[in-house]
């Protein structure tokens, strides 16, 4: 149970980061700001929470069939894209605010009453405060220095990228061949190497998309840039390629 204790209290923190990242990003008037509290807050947030509850998962027995598992995973995603939306859009993020409010709030709902039967009135409650907070939150957005803009767009999708390319790196040149050759499991048999990869998939697509628009990238780039996903490297190069390479950090 102490390992136990360790992922809960990484998940906690997790939703803490999340959740504030949530908070600032939906009420920064500027769009550098903005991005700076979706990168460093949301995403980090994000992918801790979820890493450490697959952790929590595992331990329990359970998996992502149990339905508030899943209904927990997909309200987090609308969140997240809210916040990511709300950070790179140039005008009133009312919509989006919502999104990332309502998204995180149901999440935390099916997570804290899974599918007990107090579910529907927690969930109303959770809906409710989401509401309250975007009606308080008033998602305008302010003039901003481009070049300041522009260098949080680089930097967020620049580490994102990275961090994703590691777990590419990871998993293909040291899980699987050793997995398959050694017969040893670098995660313990958990599964938290494939899974850590897949939300860091999710958060890099989503920089990328919304990366590739905000900066004017041709469809050619958008594309080489999903593909660089799938391999070793790839996104690494990738931003180094597209990216400006004065900003190097």
């Amino acid at each position: 149970m102490e390992l136990y204790g360790l992922w809960r209290l990484l998940k906690w923190v997790g939703l803490s980061m999340w959740a504030t990242g949530v908070f600032q990003t939906a009420s920064q008037s500027s769009q550098s700001k903005r991005l700076h509290s979706v990168y460093s807050l949301s995403t980090a947030g994000f992918a801790l929470t979820w890493m450490a509850g697959w952790m929590m998962m595992k331990h329990l027995g359970l998996s992502m069939g149990a339905s508030w598992i899943s209904n927990a995973m997909l309200f987090g995603l609308v969140s997240i894209v809210g916040s990511f939306l709300r950070a790179f859009s140039t005008e009133k993020g009312t919509v989006y605010n919502g999104m990332s409010f309502v998204g995180l709030a149901l999440s935390l709902a099916w997570m804290v009453v899974r599918d007990g039967q107090g579910l529907p009135l927690v969930a109303g409650i959770a809906v409710l405060l989401a509401g309250c907070a975007t009606w308080m939150v008033n998602g305008q957005s302010t003039a901003d220095d481009e070049v300041r803009v522009r260098t949080q767009q680089e930097r967020g999708f620049r580490w994102v990228a990275r961090i994703e390319g590691l777990t590419v790196l990871v998993l293909f040149l040291l899980y699987i061949p050793a997995k398959k050759i050694l017969e040893f499991n670098l995660d313990g048999g958990t599964g938290l190497i494939g899974w850590t990869h897949g939300v860091f998939v999710i958060l890099y697509v989503l920089s990328l998309t919304l990366t590739f628009r905000a900066l004017g990238w041709s469809w050619k780039q958008y594309v080489v840039g999903g593909v660089a996903s799938f391999f070793p490297f790839g996104t690494i190069i990738f931003e180094r390629t597209v990216l400006d390479p004065t900003d190097r950090e």
